[in-house]
């Protein structure tokens, strides 16, 4: 019997997530390394430019990873059938 396996939707946007979500945050830390003769009055502190880029890190590479887990569904059952 020949069983065709499924990817783990909900797996698979979480693990983009949460990696999303570090990228992010690397992203947020590095930029608050800069020395202070480059920042500029007014930018976000540097745990609030972590906790944006961070989000956003998660939603971007969450749906992409979601995105691909269904396009790899989708293409396995065309080749199954």
């Amino acid at each position: 019997m020949n069983e065709i396996r499924r990817p783990n939707h909900l797996r698979v946007l979480v693990v983009g997530a949460v990696l999303g979500f570090a990228l992010g945050a690397f992203f947020g830390v590095y930029r608050g390394l800069e020395s202070s003769a480059r920042t500029t009055a007014g930018e976000y502190s540097t745990s609030t430019a972590v906790g944006y880029l961070g989000i956003l890190g998660a939603i971007v590479v969450g749906l992409l990873a979601a995105g691909v887990s269904v396009l790899i569904e989708t293409i396995s059952e065309r080749r199954n059938r």
